[in-house]
């Protein structure tokens, strides 16, 4: 086996280098945090930090991990940064104003999730004040620039956030997307964005509830599609203290579905695919497009008026007034302190009525039956995160237009209640990167993050800034006190059994197919709908999910589990076996034979 070689100055940050270093002991999250400190040292004054932890304080919390041990923590020593928009218990929030700063008494559900899971806090990032800005320069904490070039912005809202990442200073970062403030800083920095639907993440620890309650969600930058989902999931969740939180996101499956060999995939039609003279960026989407073609898409040109209406009713439309609620006293309290480009924006959100404000509500509505159709002919909508890119000189001279150029493909998307991962798709011969963002219907984040990562990963881009690999999806070491095993109905991700295994301290490992001698069958009658795996010849593999379980844990669920299904040993694809569900013979006699669907999760999707 080669040396395991990690640069301080230079090493990748994702998830799979982190964990797999850490099981075989090649890296402490004590030399991972020292190197990320030194790392922002080297950088200066790069306007990525609202709030820095102290180093000591950063050194002191890995070792408590490193003295604890990784307890099945699927983010032991990985390290984090934050928002400054998001409340973390005893840390300053400000919003970008100086002048608005408090301290925090609560963190939220899904913050809380990933210290639980063992994440390390690097600090709270820079953005647009008020989350308000599609370019990172509206600040009193200093404009970031894109990590490939300084001239250029970095991309907002969450500016600090998607450099924090693409400059090595974090694997991943928690930002905020309203109107496209999670993706176009992927765009712009060679990273990934994904924005999920409102309501899968509580937005409880966002400062004041949210600017934009009905429709702004928490979302993640990561070096990789993988690297973002696997957080996503963590977060995820209903949480009854939040209004906006959405009971079924308990029940959403997030891990990535791999594309079918052949798919459909939309992008906009004629006059609606616009650059505003960019021809690289033109180049690079077309090679998207081919690049999708080549992955077994088949392009599907659609009709993008009902967007692109969206889109200009989030700016232009009583929107602007949800943020009233929260904003009106802000302003009126710090109008001299606000940037004032800031200030101009907020200055409209009296300018409109109930009547405008329901007349926009049944408009979107109208818009989003108008688009119901799109969604039943293509798998995923495909459109260039940004058309563009600006200096900040060219920012300076002309914020608003500007600005409202660069929202034409993200605008729409939370008003329409979609999910979207954004990736980078290349870059222009100037040496300034560019993505493309997949969109699908709410909750479908796994299917379209599946498209995303083989997309990316056919791009041959290299992570970021420092030109590092994208790693192999290899299978990380067991943790000592941690037993496998196999589920293949409804305890799988997202189903309705999940929780016995997450109460009981169960992660997931992987998901594979059985070998080639199983049959699955439909149990009738059980409640919640179970199936049944057996053995047997002229059978066909069976798609499972593997997790791992302590080991006190692992005795529990199985002493657990009703008769006619049971627990042997399953025989995988790759030949190795592992302890799974198994379902008496008789019972599946008479029974529904689904093996053809090739796993559950199939089958009920194709009988919703």
């Amino acid at each position: 086996m080669a040396e395991f070689i990690w640069s301080d100055a230079t090493g990748s940050l994702d998830l799979t280098t982190l964990s797999g270093a850490y099981a075989s002991g090649a890296l402490t999250p004590t030399r991972v945090v020292n190197a990320i400190y030194d790392r922002i040292e080297a950088r200066g004054d790069d306007h990525v930090w609202i709030y820095l932890v102290p180093r000591e304080t950063a050194l002191k919390a890995a070792a408590e991990l490193e003295a604890e041990g990784h307890n099945g923590r699927p983010l032991w020593g990985i390290p984090f940064s934050v928002k400054d928009c998001n409340d973390i218990v005893g840390l300053p929030t400000t919003n970008a104003l100086k002048e608005g700063a408090y301290v925090a008494t609560s963190s939220g559900q899904a913050l809380d999730r990933l210290f639980s899971a063992g994440a390390l806090l690097i600090g709270k990032t820079n953005m647009d004040q008020f989350g308000i800005g599609l370019v990172g320069m509206r600040s009193p904490y200093g404009a970031c620039s894109s990590v490939f070039d300084e001239r250029y912005i970095s991309g907002g809202s969450s500016s600090g956030s998607g450099v924090s990442v693409a400059a090595g200073l974090s694997s991943f970062s928690i930002a905020n997307d309203a109107a496209g403030s999670g993706r176009v800083p992927a765009g712009f920095n060679n990273i990934v964005g994904i924005k999920p639907t409102p309501g899968l993440v509580s937005n409880a620890c966002v400062s004041g509830g949210g600017c934009v309650k009905t429709i702004e969600t928490l979302s993640v930058f990561s070096l990789t599609v993988e690297d973002g989902m696997k957080v996503l999931d963590l977060m995820a969740g209903y949480d009854p203290s939040y209004p906006f939180s959405k009971p079924e996101a308990d029940d959403v499956p997030l891990v990535p579905i791999a594309p079918p060999k052949t798919f459909r995939f939309g992008v906009p039609a004629g006059d609606a695919l616009r650059f505003f003279g960019d021809a690289e960026a033109e180049r690079l989407f077309n090679d998207a497009v081919a690049r999708l073609i080549a992955m077994g898409g088949e392009k599907v040109e659609v009709d993008f008026t009902p967007f692109e209406e969206t889109q200009r009713i989030l700016y232009d439309g009583p929107w602007i007034s949800e943020r009233a609620l929260s904003l009106d006293s802000v302003l009126e309290k710090y109008r001299d302190a606000i940037h004032p480009v800031t200030r101009q924006i907020l200055s409209k959100s009296g300018n409109f009525s109930a009547i405008d404000t329901f007349g926009a509500i049944h408009r979107i509505a109208e818009l989003k039956r108008d688009t119901r159709a799109v969604w039943d002919d293509i798998a995923v909508l495909m459109v260039p995160t940004t058309p563009t890119i600006y200096t900040k000189e060219e920012i300076a001279a002309n914020p608003i237009e500007l600005n409202s150029k660069l929202g034409i493909y993200t605008n729409f998307v939370n008003l329409m209640g979609l999910c979207g991962i954004a990736v980078p798709n290349g870059f222009r011969k100037d040496g300034l990167p560019l993505g493309v963002t997949f969109l699908a219907p709410g909750f479908e984040e796994a299917r379209a993050a599946g498209i995303a990562a083989a997309f990316h990963r056919a791009t041959g881009l290299k992570l970021a800034k420092f030109g590092n690999p994208y790693p192999e999806a290899t299978e990380q070491p067991l943790p000592e006190g941690y037993r496998e095993i196999a589920v293949v109905g409804a305890h799988l991700t997202g189903m309705p059994l999940n929780h016995e295994l997450t109460e009981r301290g169960g992660f997931f490992r992987r998901s594979t197919t059985t070998s080639g001698d199983y049959r699955l069958y439909a149990l009738n009658g059980t409640v919640p709908a179970k199936p049944g795996l057996i053995r047997a010849e002229g059978g066909a593999p069976v798609a499972v999910e593997i997790w791992a379980l302590p080991v006190a844990g692992f005795g529990d669920f199985i002493g657990r589990i009703p008769a006619p299904l049971g627990v042997g040993k399953l025989t995988l694809a790759d030949g190795s076996q592992v302890t799974g569900f198994l379902c008496e013979s008789s019972a599946v006699a008479g029974q529904p034979d689904i093996t053809g669907y090739g796993g559950w999760r199939a089958y009920r999707q194709s009988a919703a």
